[in-house]
Parts: C-alpha cells; sequence; structure tokens
C-alpha cells in the first residue's frame, strides 16, 4: 500500500495515537484522529458509519474508561464488536489493533483477559488484520512507581520487561499502517530486557526521587503476580531503538526533583520550573496554616467541594497561568472519571484519598504526601477512603489561561 490512504486512528489524542497521526499526515495520507470528542464512540457506536467512509485502514488504539474486571471486558467486547462491524460493513481492508505482549499468559488479570477478547474478536471478524502487541512503555514509568509507592517505598516485581519509547511504538505502528494486513500477530519491544525494580530504581535515581525501591517477587501488576516471561516477547520480536537510559538523559533533568513524589517540574518549560518551585512552597505553607474543620458524615453532601485559593498569570510563559484551589472530599465522596488539561501537583492535607490515572494502580494518599498528574493523564479514580472522615487536599495548576481545570471523561 504506497499509494495515499484514508485512514482512521481510534484513539487518535491520546500518547501513540497524536505521534502516529502525525506520522502517517507527513507521508502524506488523509488521516482522522477519532475520538467521542470528534464525535466517534466506538463503545455506542456513535459516528462510526460516517468516519469510517471510504476508509481503507482502520488503527485501534482505543483504551477502556473504567478497568474494573467487568467493565474493563465489556468496554472491549462491545467497542471491538461495533467498529469492526462497521469496518466490514465499509469495506475497510485493513484493521490494526495495539495489545499488550504477555496478555494471554496473565489469565488473573481482568484487564488482561479484555485484551485477549479483543484479539479473538479481531481473528474471528473476517475483516483483513494485524494485531500489534507491544511491551510497556518508557513514559509509563512515573505511573508505575507512583502506583507500587507505600510512603518512601516502592514495592515492585523483579519480573523482566523490554519497554519501548512511545516514538518506537508510533514508528513501528506507522510501517505496519501502510503494509499489507499480516492476518497474524506481532510483537514489539524495546532493545534491551530489565527487570522491573530495577526500571524503577534507574528511574528514580534519574529524577533524584529519594524513595527506596523493594524487591518483593509478590508484588501485583494488573492485579496478577509476574514471572521473567510474563512480560516479555515470546519469540523474535520486532525492536525499536531507543534504550531507556537514553530516554531518561534526554526526557529527565539530572538534578533533584522538586516535588519527591511527584513528576519533576523541570518536565515543564524553563520559566514553568521557577514559578512551580516558588508555588509549590506556597502549597506546603497552605499546609501548615490550614485549619481544618471536621464534617459530619450525615449532613454533607457526596460532591467535592473546590475552593480557589488564588490564580496568576505567568507573563514570562505566554498563555499559561497558575492555579491554587483546595478540593474537600465528604466522607464517601467519589469523583468521575475526568481529566485536566495542565499539570498538577497534589499536596493532601487532612484525611486520606485513593487516586488512579489510567496506566497505573491505585495508590492510597495521607496527610503530607503528593501526586502528579500530567496533561495526557486520564484520572480514572478519586476517592475519599473513608466513608466517615472527611478528606482534604490542595492543588497547584500549570494550565492554558482560561481553560477548565476538570474535563469529564466517558
Amino acid at each position: 500500500m504506497n499509494n495515499k490512504m484514508k485512514i482512521v486512528v481510534i484513539g487518535g489524542t491520546g500518547l501513540i495515537g497524536t505521534k502516529l497521526v502525525n506520522n502517517l499526515r507527513e507521508r502524506g495520507h488523509d488521516v482522522l484522529a477519532a475520538s467521542p470528542k470528534s464525535g466517534v464512540n466506538t463503545f455506542t457506536g456513535e459516528g462510526l458509519a460516517e468516519a469510517l467512509k471510504d476508509v481503507q485502514v482502520v488503527v485501534d488504539l482505543a483504551n477502556a474508561p473504567n478497568w474494573e474486571d467487568k467493565a474493563v471486558m465489556e468496554f472491549f467486547q462491545t467497542a471491538g464488536r461495533n467498529l469492526l462491524a462497521a469496518e466490514k460493513a465499509a469495506g475497510v481492508g485493513h484493521h490494526i489493533a495495539l495489545t499488550i505482549v504477555g496478555a494471554d499468559r496473565l489469565p488473573a488479570s481482568g484487564y488482561m483477559r479484555a485484551k485477549v477478547a479483543q484479539e479473538n474478536l479481531i481473528k474471528t471478524s473476517g475483516v483483513p488484520f494485524t494485531v500489534v502487541r507491544s511491551c510497556q512503555f518508557f513514559e509509563f514509568a512515573k505511573g508505575l512507581v507512583q502506583s507500587a509507592t507505600e510512603g518512601q517505598t516502592v514495592r515492585l516485581s523483579p519480573a523482566l520487561m523490554q519497554p519501548i519509547v512511545s516514538d518506537d511504538v508510533a514508528a513501528i505502528l506507522t510501517d505496519v499502517a501502510v503494509a499489507e494486513p499480516s492476518n497474524g500477530t506481532i510483537e514489539i519491544a524495546g532493545p534491551e530486557r530489565i527487570r522491573m525494580d530495577e526500571l524503577a530504581r534507574r528511574f528514580l535515581s534519574a529524577t533524584g526521587d529519594p524513595r527506596k525501591v523493594t524487591t518483593d517477587v509478590h508484588a501485583l501488576y494488573y492485579g496478577t503476580e509476574l514471572n521473567d516471561q510474563s512480560l516479555v516477547p515470546a519469540g523474535k520480536a520486532r525492536l525499536g531503538p531507543t534504550r531507556f537510559e537514553e530516554w531518561l538523559s534526554r526526557t529527565i533533568p539530572q538534578k533533584k526533583a522538586v516535588d519527591q513524589q511527584s513528576a519533576p517540574a523541570s518536565n515543564l518549560p524553563g520559566n514553568v520550573t521557577k514559578v512551580v518551585a516558588l508555588l509549590l512552597c506556597g502549597i506546603v505553607f497552605a499546609a501548615l496554616s490550614t485549619v481544618t474543620v471536621t464534617m459530619a458524615a450525615t449532613t454533607e453532601p457526596k460532591e467535592a467541594k473546590v475552593t480557589e485559593l488564588f490564580s496568576k498569570d505567568l507573563p514570562e510563559c505566554p498563555g499559561k497561568e497558575g492555579l491554587m484551589i483546595t478540593v474537600e472530599y465528604p466522607p464517601g465522596s467519589v469523583d468521575p472519571i475526568h481529566r485536566h488539561p495542565g499539570h498538577g501537583f497534589i499536596y493532601v492535607l487532612e484525611g486520606s484519598i485513593v487516586m488512579q490515572v489510567r496506566g497505573g494502580k491505585e495508590v492510597t494518599l495521607t496527610p503530607g504526601q503528593t501526586f502528579y498528574e500530567g496533561p495526557d493523564d486520564v484520572h480514572v479514580v478519586g476517592r475519599n477512603a473513608s466513608q466517615t472522615k472527611p478528606a482534604k487536599f490542595v492543588v497547584f495548576w500549570v494550565k492554558d489561561k482560561g481553560a477548565p481545570v476538570f474535563i469529564p471523561e466517558k
């Protein structure tokens, strides 16, 4: 397939999708980055028929908004059936799906079972296909560490991994998209194998984070224990060229992070880094000076209360502003799935909160602990850990001026 093609990328606005769409457009193809926000919803079927008109290739990068076992299985089965039926009706010539290396070797994980179910639907659909199983992405190192943190300890399995950077994933998917369907499965990985606990140590060292990694052979990943065969290719794989140390050196400044348990502020533009450092000091001051008020579980509403403390334009960063807020969770309060179009630095003041971003595990935070969310993170869990006591935290945002802080996700 060397001529100009019409290609639809489902999930085309995410980490991999954005890069893939750009790559394909640079090669001269007509590419639609499809998502619920653009009116294309694989779970409901909305917009599929129109989006797939005259399309030759579909790349499915969509992920489930809820990773609870039943919900994630329902998503991949329903979305898969809807998408494949629409492709068959439209005469699409190549369906490509990004799945996970080792999914079929981890049946105790509900998420992995759902990915295997997705693959099986593809193989029996009658639509020409290529399944691309990828190892974990370098960019998920931060979420991996955060999800395994208990106080100042990061508890992780020593299982072997062969992670790959998102740029290399997108480059391989680009080649697959313009090639003929294989009607089979290919596996992709990075150039070197590394143990999960060691990867976390390297990441923490690079960011100047003082947390210590504890090796635990029983530590869970996606709800299941691992061995050395769980997360590495079973046979010959196509390898990306970028090594983990190379990625660290170009993306993570080799100095101590401003926030010991969040992503380093120096990941932001240089001028914003200075502002973040100063305002994070303000967060600590707010934590020391805040007077908490006990709320009765029987009278408070379940919705979180958000209070703006102050906002300030960042003249050295045109179009950006800093915003500091407090969030109060009544007992039992639960957030809907959402994301934030900016960089958020969270500091817990009282109570206990449970957080999870897509790609990570649930983490429970107590007073004095911190959490980071970036503009590409989808917040799938946010709630008060207690049904009887309130919780409160302060957040500093660096975001586009005038942009909403909270954007619901389906």
